[in-house]
């Protein structure tokens, strides 16, 4: 199997946001070094506060599993227990014509 792509609609709670936001931009320069990643951006809804989303491009399986392994993201992930409404991890395919 080849690359995965990934979206990660992240819902900061209203009284959150801010710090949430500030959360998931200290994942970009980490994640983006990582040897297995093609792509990681994060977006933000416009006219929505708080409604975050990851589009991810990994290598393979692996990278992204070494990824969710990562110091940074954990401590992500534990630094945002409580503060969030939702967080998703969705693996997309390709749709071809």
């Amino acid at each position: 199997m080849g690359e995965v792509k990934v979206a990660a609609p992240i819902v900061a709670k209203p009284e959150h946001h801010e710090a949430s936001g500030k959360a998931t931009r200290a994942m970009l320069k980490s994640s983006r070094s990582e040897p297995g990643c093609i792509q990681y951006d994060l977006h933000e809804e416009q006219g929505n506060p708080g409604h975050f989303v990851f589009l991810e491009r990994w290598k393979s399986a692996q990278a992204l599993e070494e990824h969710m392994a990562m110091t940074w993201h954990n401590n992500f992930l534990a630094e945002s227990g409580g503060k969030l409404e939702k967080l998703e991890v969705k693996k997309l395919i390709d749709i071809k014509e």
